[in-house]
């Protein structure tokens, strides 16, 4: 009986425990390795769409603005004079002016017969005109016309900052 139990053992076919955990730890650095690859393919193909999504958006929007990207803003002095009716309203408008790059001609000398435009323009309105949104818009787009047509077309558009009336 002890013969059976004290049977010869082949020891070419046993494994230590140290290399099944060395193929263990082998495999997972494969594994681990391949689903970084896959995660970093995947974040850099996200990263080049929203790139590239921006880029478009970019040039869409320069592609639909009303004037030139070249179009500069001209600050004009504060201007304040009374009104039409009644005689004791005053007003205080703070406009801006859109200008061409590539203007003809002193600024400073544009600018100035602008202003003194608007100023004779402001005198003639009476304080129903000024009334509500709709008031504010019509002012925009005539002190606007005015603009264009005192600078021939140099000037796209009068950006209202403040108005004011006392």
């Amino acid at each position: 009986m002890s013969n059976l139990l004290e049977a010869p053992v082949d020891t070419a076919r046993q494994s230590s425990p140290a290399s099944g955990f060395f193929t263990a730890l082998v495999l997972l650095t494969l594994i681990g390795a391949g689903a970084g690859a896959g995660l970093a393919k995947y974040v850099s193909d996200l990263t080049e769409q929203e790139v590239h999504g921006r880029i478009r958006q970019q040039q869409s929007f320069t592609e639909t603005l009303p004037f030139a990207p070249s179009t500069r803003l001209q600050s004009l002095k504060p201007l304040v004079t009374n009104l039409a009716a009644p005689k004791e309203a005053w007003i205080r408008l703070q406009a801006s002016v859109l200008l061409d790059k590539d203007t003809n001609g002193d600024v400073s000398v544009l600018r100035k017969k602008v202003e003194d435009d608007f100023l004779s323009y402001l005198r003639t309105l009476t304080l129903s005109h000024l009334e509500g949104g709709i008031g504010l818009q019509h002012l925009r787009e005539d002190l606007t016309e005015r603009a264009r047509t005192r600078s021939k077309g140099q000037i796209h558009e009068v950006i209202l900052e403040s108005v004011v009336v006392q």
